[in-house]
C-alpha cells in the first residue's frame, strides 16, 4: 500500500532549469517577484492554477515604466504599501523566465520564499509548468 502512494501522479507545479535540478512545488497560488531593470523596483505577480496552465491575476508595481500593464477591464488600486495592483484574467499555458541576482528572481507561495537566484547561477533560463508528477519520480530527478 505504501508503494502505491509513491507511485500515485500528484499535480505539482515544476520549475525546469536549462541546467540544473528541477524543483516541485504544491500547484497551489504563488507569486514571481523581482526588482525591475529599469526602475529599480521590486514587482511582483500573482499566478492562480487553472487546469495544466496559470491564470495571471494581479500584478503589483511601485513606478510605471516598461512593462506596465495598459489594458485591464479593471481599474488599477494603490494598496497600503505603496504598490499599484492591476486586477487581470490571462491565462498561460507555462510561464518562462530568466534568473539573476541582480534583480533577485524569487517565488513566493504561502509564506515560504524561494530564492531563485540562490539556487540557479546568474541567467539561467527556467520554464514553470504544471505537471502530474509521482513522488517517485520527483525523488529520483522527474
Amino acid at each position: 500500500m505504501l508503494l502505491f502512494i509513491f507511485l500515485i501522479p500528484q499535480k505539482q507545479l515544476v520549475i525546469d532549469p536549462e541546467a540544473g535540478e528541477g524543483l516541485y512545488l504544491p500547484a497551489e497560488r504563488f507569486e514571481i517577484h523581482w526588482i525591475h531593470s529599469i526602475e529599480k523596483e521590486e514587482w511582483f505577480e500573482v499566478y492562480d492554477i487553472e487546469d495544466e496552465g496559470f491564470v495571471l491575476s494581479e500584478s503589483h508595481f511601485k513606478t510605471f515604466g516598461a512593462g506596465v500593464p495598459s489594458d485591464t477591464d479593471e481599474a488599477a488600486e494603490v494598496t497600503e504599501d505603496g504598490f499599484v495592483k492591476y486586477t487581470l484574467n490571462d491565462y498561460y499555458p507555462e510561464l518562462f523566465l530568466n534568473v539573476s541576482d541582480n534583480v533577485k528572481t524569487t517565488i513566493v507561495q504561502g509564506d515560504e520564499e524561494i530564492l531563485l537566484y540562490d539556487i540557479y547561477e546568474p541567467y539561467t533560463a527556467v520554464e514553470i509548468t504544471i505537471e502530474y508528477i509521482s513522488l517517485l519520480e520527483q525523488l529520483i530527478g522527474g
